[in-house]
């Protein structure tokens, strides 16, 4: 008896070793096994089968919010285990509250305090740490409750992650020692491995006590907006809102130009866009998306956005970003994120407007664009910009003025032959009262975007820029700092010198008149970046710093030869029409203050900038 007691242990413990060595997929070894769709790609997978194995490590409570440093199980692979860290946090409050994911962005980690102060919104939150950096380093110096991918390495390299097996981001779907599959396979790529993780985070919600699993989201930030983007087919989701990142056609050039794609060496392109690219994925996506960007962004590009939301089968999409910036979107904008969630899974009646119709005709050398936006009594102002230049990353969005017709807002365009049109107006609308953000500050407005209009000729010839009429301002700053992004309030940045009716001439002189105050001197740093051109044309990093005094109206005068590369590098000199972002920073020298040069005061400081003869 005792005999078979043993035996009959014996046979169970084995069958368990068995069990748990199973991988949680199962190779593919032919080229006719692997998917040929992202539908195809995930209908085999049920992020539910697998045991999460939850574990707690560390929990805070505080300002009736509980906070949870946990782990839990991604799956096996190459017979190991995959174990993710992430925080998990909720409100004290006794009910299943809707809860949504959280993915960071690359470099990036999970965080605490965020999903605190969404839990005082009335959420609760898992965040998911899937680079794996260290999180809470004085409880935990070892990192033993740190993320954990065992074999495989979907993470961005060892200095990010500390147990790193390759030295960087894997994008390509080629096999190597550390992929799933040992043919090409769309799972070989890094972004597979973290949508299965982030699907295994909806099933981690779905298991809390204190979620309602009919009311989840999921929101990431830049590779989490990717992320997002390849989650957002799993049908346990009510709705979600990818940021600065989720665009699909990234191995498409930019119209007329010969850069504009980030996909190269991919290992089958048609493979790669049927199955990774988020644009397989949009068009299947059947709940509501709110897309927060930067009216700039690189990794989300402007045009691709519009056409991404062109895919879904359906209207309930709203896009918001801030203007003149690049992956940072502002207080209106992160606000919606909010709002997004509030309505569409707390089910609060926020009523956002509808992404604003408009109107786009082109008769002879004019273009008329007529915007139409909702819920006109909250609508605070509208806000119409143009570019002729197609990279998304780089153009100077100019402001077109708009004339008001009952409920319409109309500008006329000048149309150039051989260069593309892009157009769209933003509407700004105010809140019923002002509301704290996630990092302390408060918005008292919103943001949406209208549909964005593009004219494409088929036979664009950019060299036309160089036929444009020609001004050498920059600012006057009569209506403010409206050509310019801030990130502190203070500093300003922008993309006028890739306005392409700037002249540029490396023969001009850039002029900067201050009116100033005797006995207070300022101290003035300048900023010129030149990235994100394209076609060989990035020059790197510049900069010019100097004390500035005087009594009154004061100019002065800089040629290219006063920016000095930054780092003390050498390299080429810097050319007014390779500038891709400019900045300013002013200081006052004796308070040791910083001047807000996005105060309506600022301007009696900074009056004028231009390139002159």
């Amino acid at each position: 008896m005792v005999r078979l007691a043993f035996s009959l242990f014996l046979t169970l413990t084995l069958c368990n070793i068995i069990i748990s060595a199973e991988d949680s997929l199962v190779a593919y070894t032919k080229l006719d096994q692997v998917p040929q769709s992202a539908k195809a790609l995930w209908e085999s997978y049920d992020p539910r089968v697998e045991p999460l194995d939850i574990k707690i490590h560390h929990e805070w409570k505080k300002d009736g919010v509980v906070s949870r440093l946990v782990t839990f199980k991604v799956g096996t692979f190459k017979a190991t285990d995959a174990r993710i860290a992430a925080y998990y946090c909720f409100p004290v409050n006794g009910k299943k509250n809707p809860a949504f994911v959280w993915s960071h962005g690359g470099g990036q980690r999970a965080d605490r305090r965020r999903g605190h102060y969404f839990a005082t919104q009335g959420f609760a939150t898992v965040d998911i740490n899937w680079l794996g950096r260290p999180l809470e380093v004085d409880l935990d110096p070892k990192n033993k409750w740190g993320t954990d991918w065992g074999k495989i390495d979907p993470s961005q390299g060892p200095n990010f992650y500390p147990k790193a097996l390759r030295k960087g981001w894997k994008r390509d779907l080629r096999p190597d020692e550390y992929s799933v599959d040992p043919i090409i396979s769309p799972r070989n790529s890094n972004w597979f491995m973290l949508t299965l993780a982030a699907r295994r985070a909806i099933t981690f919600l779905e298991q809390q006590p204190e979620v309602d699993a009919t009311r989840l989201g999921f929101t990431g930030f830049s590779m989490g907006g990717t992320i997002t983007s390849m989650t957002a087919t799993d049908k346990r989701l009510k709705a979600v809102a990818p940021f600065v990142g989720g665009t699909g056609f990234l191995h498409e050039n930019y119209p007329g130009m010969s850069s504009g794609s980030v996909i190269r060496n991919i290992g089958d392109l048609e493979l790669y866009k049927n199955t990774v690219d988020p644009a397989a994925y949009w068009k299947d996506v059947k709940i509501p998306v709110m897309f927060i960007t930067s009216s700039n962004d690189f990794h989300s590009g402007f045009h691709r956005i519009y056409r991404s939301m062109a895919l879904l089968p359906h209207k309930n999409w709203r896009i918001t970003g801030n203007m003149h910036a690049n992956h940072g979107p502002g207080p209106e904008q992160w606000i919606m994120l909010n709002h997004w969630f509030k309505q569409h899974l707390a089910g609060d009646q926020l009523n956002i407007p509808v992404t604003a119709p408009s109107i786009f005709k082109i008769e002879n050398d004019t273009a008329r664009f007529t915007v139409t936006p909702a819920q006109q009594d909250r609508l605070t102002e509208v806000e119409i910009y143009y570019s002729y230049d197609p990279n998304c990353v780089t153009r100077f969005w100019k402001s077109a003025p708009a004339k008001k017709e009952g409920a319409k807002w109309k500008a006329d365009i000048k149309v150039y032959p051989k260069l593309p049109l892009f157009t769209f107006a933003l509407c700004r609308y105010k809140l019923a009262m002002p509301e704290p953000l996630e990092r302390g500050n408060i918005t008292s407005t919103f943001a949406l975007n209208s549909n964005l209009r593009t004219h494409i000729p088929d036979d664009i010839n950019l060299t036309v820029i160089a036929q444009l009429p020609k001004s050498g301002l920059v600012d006057d700053f009569k209506n403010g700092t409206k050509n310019w992004s801030s990130r502190d309030q203070h500093s300003i940045k922008t993309y006028k010198f890739q306005d392409p009716e700037l002249d540029t001439n490396s023969s001009r002189k850039l002029a900067l008149t201050f009116s100033l105050k005797k006995d207070q001197p300022l101290l003035l740093g300048l900023g010129a970046e030149s990235k994100f051109l394209g076609g060989g044309r990035d020059l790197g990093s510049y900069y010019h710093g100097r004390r500035i005094t005087g009594d009154g109206k004061t100019t002065i005068i800089l040629t290219l030869a006063d920016f000095k590369i930054r780092g003390g590098k050498k390299g080429k000199a810097l050319e007014w029409s390779k500038i891709s972002t400019f900045s300013i920073d002013l200081k006052d020298q004796k308070t040791k203050q910083r001047i807000k040069l996005t105060d309506t005061n600022a301007g009696q400081v900074l009056q004028r900038i231009e390139l002159v003869k």
